[in-house]
């Protein structure tokens, strides 16, 4: 028989390092302070040092001792204490039971089975398993599993029966201002006034009474003692619990009728947030997208600066734009305004006998472009790739353990964001022909026919229109009643220059035909 040894070089051997030692951490996890004494924090490390002791291991630290939920793995003791493994070359996790470790589900499966690659074995106290055999792996993996369905059925639970305790008028979480928690003659938590309810109503009656902003009103409550940042304002403005309501996201949008008693009346909280209020007699609202309004927030006042906004009066039905500062832009029927923007749209719309002239000229310039941009575009593919390969290396570091989850989260979104700014440089850099050449016949269909596209456009497609030609929006000249523009788009430019000159050089070809007629 021959002798094998003189061939063992020629073997495959595994470049993995696998650790195999008796030392073990102990890792200890409650969700909340309110656990069952017997999975208490105190009786896990109590359990698991004696199963340590036991099995003859060397305990080398001590990590978790806190309230961490499990629902994900994102916990600062347990990276900590992976990490602490991995560098310290630790054989074991002993764990009271393995919804202890995780309840991540899938994700705890594939951790698991990365450590193990290592030599790491994640020891359950009261699950005992062989987890060096097919049969304990299954197990565990599916007392993981369970463990996330547990989870889930909890919180599916937890989430209906708050959803029943606000369709039942309970307020849900820690009180707003103006309020404070406590409970009623049923033991059920409840919402009564605080020292602060008075302000708070103070604060609604200034805003529906005289208008002021909420920059003085947020002034003159400091005065009182009660301070309230600018946002929180404006949130405490647009709450109903203050008039007796409650509004969750739980609630699908729908509102209920609280158990606690409001602050503010209905009318009064109607009233502050420009509800059917009454403005000179003539009450008015505001409708989101109205399409006789496209140019609120576009349109400047030339005098003050400031937007134009809108609005419709109710009574008769009619749209009207307005300017913030009193007495500027003061009201404009929207429909006068909205056919002088049509007016001035014509004054760029480009001629129709200089499209084709133009589509030839465009093509020449997409083709000039293309040629000069490939070593770019090639440039940029090849970065890419590269950014790519370097993702890849990051997500398998993490997963092989030879990162924590800090630095993965450092250089994984720092490398995504490279690859999003590459691909938007190939995208800028590059247009497919087809692609360009339906673009062409579609800009320059619109362009010839400006105002009335812009007419029979949706709302939004009539502000896009609007930002694209004209990025920082335009001016309006209440003296003069006319538009100024503050920047137009190049294409604009372009194309109306064209149309312009070629007009001149028709009428000047006309002339000099009817010159020549005339024996001039």
């Amino acid at each position: 028989m021959s002798n094998l040894s003189q061939f063992q070089s020629f073997g495959k051997r595994s470049n993995k390092t696998v650790i195999h030692n008796n030392k073990a951490v102990i890792y200890t996890r409650v969700s909340s302070g309110k656990q069952k004494e017997n999975t208490s924090l105190e009786n896990q490390r109590e359990y698991c040092t004696l199963y340590a002791e036991r099995a003859k291991f060397q305990i080398s630290a001590y990590f978790g001792g806190t309230n961490e939920s499990a629902k994900n793995d994102d916990r600062k003791e347990y990276q900590k204490m992976l990490t602490f493994v991995r560098q310290k070359k630790i054989s074991n996790i002993i764990v009271y039971s393995i919804d202890r470790f995780s309840r991540a589900g899938s994700s705890a499966i594939t951790t698991v089975e990365k450590l193990k690659e290592k030599g790491i074995n994640v020891i359950s106290v009261t699950q005992p398993m062989d987890t060096k055999t097919s049969t304990g792996t299954f197990f565990q993996n599916l007392n993981l599993l369970f463990s996330k369905y547990d989870n889930d059925q909890r919180k599916e639970k937890t989430t209906a029966g708050m959803k029943q305790r606000l369709l039942q008028g309970y307020y849900i979480g820690v009180a707003p201002v103006g309020y404070k928690n406590s409970r009623d003659a049923q033991n059920r938590p409840i919402l009564i006034h605080s020292d602060k309810a008075k302000l708070i109503r103070k604060a609604f009656e200034w805003k529906a009474n005289e208008s002021i902003s909420n920059v003085e009103i947020i002034k003159r409550l400091k005065k009182y003692g009660l301070t309230i940042q600018k946002q929180h304002m404006t949130r405490i403005f647009r709450n109903p619990i203050y008039c007796g309501l409650l509004a969750n996201r739980l609630l699908d949008g729908k509102v209920v009728k609280g158990n606690h008693k409001p602050i503010v009346s209905k009318e009064l909280f109607l009233k502050v947030n420009n509800i059917n209020t009454e403005k000179n007699g003539i009450r008015s609202k505001q409708r989101k997208n109205n399409p006789n309004l496209p140019m609120r927030g576009f349109v400047k006042c030339d005098a003050c600066g400031k937007p134009i906004t809108g609005y419709t009066e109710k009574k008769y039905n009619l749209d009207y734009y307005r300017g913030h500062t009193k007495g500027c832009c003061g009201y404009k029927r929207a429909y006068k305004l909205n056919e002088k923007f049509k007016t001035f749209l014509a004054s760029f719309q480009i001629d129709e006998h200089i499209i084709e002239p133009l589509k030839l000229q465009m093509k020449y310039t997409f083709d000039y472009f293309n040629e000069s941009n490939k070593d770019v575009i090639e440039h940029l593919k090849y970065n890419l790739k590269a950014t790519k390969e370097k993702i890849e290396k990051v997500e398998e570091r993490f997963v092989y353990g030879e990162i924590n989850m800090e630095l993965y989260n450092k250089f994984i979104n720092k490398l995504k964001s490279e690859e999003a700014e590459i691909l938007k440089e190939i995208e800028k850099s590059g247009i497919e022909k087809s692609k360009f050449n339906l673009y062409v016949e579609n800009s320059l269909k619109l362009l010839a026919n400006l105002p009335k596209t812009w007419e029979l456009s949706s709302f939004t497609v009539k502000q896009k229109l609007q930002n694209l030609l004209f990025p920082n929006g335009i001016r309006y000249n209440r003296e003069n009643d006319s538009y100024l523009s503050f920047e137009i788009s190049p294409i604009l430019t372009v194309t109306s220059t064209l149309s312009v000159n070629y007009n001149q050089i028709n009428m000047n070809t006309k002339t000099n035909k009817m010159k020549k007629s005339q024996g001039v």
